[in-house]
């Protein structure tokens, strides 16, 4: 199991995580993701590493601000 945490800006509620998750499992194979506000972070389980350029552009298309990325 690989986890991959993306740093997120933008997520002002409960809601904007739901969005950050339904296009995170929209664009990959994931077995978990959670996001968190608070944290500004949304944690990834999947089986093989995730293309980060993907992952930056799935969360940009949301509308929030790509941070940065640790696998």
């Amino acid at each position: 199991m690989v986890k991959t945490i993306v740093r997120v800006d933008g997520m002002m509620c409960s809601m904007c995580e739901a969005h950050i998750n339904d296009a995170i499992r929209r664009s990959f194979n994931v077995k978990k993701v959670k996001s968190n506000r608070k944290k500004k972070e949304t944690v990834i389980e999947s089986e093989a590493p995730l293309d980060p350029e993907k992952i930056r552009e799935a969360i940009e298309k949301t509308g929030y601000i790509y941070l940065g990325i640790e696998q």
